[in-house]
């Protein structure tokens, strides 16, 4: 299916939902009635609940006019711009911290936290991943790789490892960066957050295992499984298993990024000697987020390259 038609059907359902929510109907999702969203960091967390509805309608009315603007005028340069403007918009904007938090909860097996606010972030980043492509797409030539891919790919790698390191700290029961009081089960966390030994080690653990997916991107073995894998041993790794995984973890790292960086800036969170470990490792996450982006770019494209450089079997 065409990715311009997908986007705006996408958008459809988004500015229905928006003007149903404007016009008074029950349930809108985000707004001052949300209970998390100002300590999550959502942009509406003070909002009216029909400002929200008229903002996500406007959305999903901007998204449709889109469409039909990229399909009447394929040539057009300002409307793949337009497009991004969108993707832009839905997968920073419209999410906050709570899509990156139930993901880490996700691998201990919590989803206490699943609800309608979650839901439309997660409707949301999908998207704007759609509006991402339906606006590759109308650039209409193929992209070359970067020469930067590597270098970029080794600072992802590097940017993982502080909040890592400090999470693991934590969980090792050594305070680093905190002095939040007494470690009652050996982490930091437990004074800090409620958290326990076990969490902060998933978290950190985490890190260093996207580190080391992210080195994959520039290895031999991100582009042809390695022998010890039973079945797939030699065989081409596919271009989306690598780029997905590298794409989500990017657009999840962004939201809560931007907002530690306005917290800090405007002197929200004021980081001391004695709980600089508390939030300083967090703020990594937006170059972090940035650089791997851009290494999963330049990934895709030098797969992208490659595979149409290849020759082709040509049949009778």
């Amino acid at each position: 299916m065409n990715k311009t038609l997908l986007a705006g059907a996408w958008s459809v359902p988004l500015a229905l939902a928006g003007a149903f929510w404007a016009l008074g109907g029950p349930g809108v999702p985000l707004g001052r009635d949300d209970e998390r969203g100002r300590n999550m960091g959502s942009v509406f967390a003070t909002a009216d609940p029909r400002v929200v509805g008229v903002t996500l309608a406007v959305i999903g009315l901007a998204g449709v006019a889109t469409a039909l603007a990229m399909r009447s005028r394929p040539r057009s340069t300002a409307l793949p711009m337009a497009a991004m403007l969108l993707s832009l918009t839905l997968i920073v904007v419209v999410p906050d911290t709570r899509v990156l938090q139930n993901f880490g909860y996700l691998f201990m097996g919590f989803t206490g936290f699943w609800d309608k606010e979650l839901a439309l972030m997660l409707y949301s980043i999908l998207g704007g991943v759609l509006w991402a492509m339906a606006a590759w797409s109308a650039r209409g030539h193929a992209a070359r790789p970067p020469r930067w891919g590597r270098w970029v790919t080794y600072a992802a790698a590097v940017l993982a490892l502080p909040y890592g390191i400090s999470r693991v700290a934590w969980a090792m029961g050594i305070p680093l960066g905190t002095t939040a009081g007494p470690l009652t089960d050996g982490s930091a966390a437990a004074a800090v957050e409620g958290a326990g030994r076990y969490s902060e080690l998933v978290l950190g653990g985490l890190c260093f295992v996207g580190a080391v997916l992210t080195l994959g991107l520039v290895q031999r073995w991100g582009e042809v499984f390695p022998r010890w894998i039973p079945l797939l041993r030699g065989r081409r790794v596919p271009i989306l298993l690598a780029v997905i995984p590298g794409a989500l973890g990017a657009i999840m790292l962004i939201q809560p990024s931007v907002r530690l960086w306005i917290w800090w800036a405007t002197g929200q969170v004021r980081m001391t000697a004695d709980n600089w470990g508390e939030f300083g490792p967090g703020l990594f996450w937006l170059p972090w987020s940035l650089a791997l982006a851009a290494a999963t770019y330049a990934y895709y494209t030098r797969r992208r390259v490659d595979m149409d450089s290849r020759p082709r079997l040509i049949s009778a």
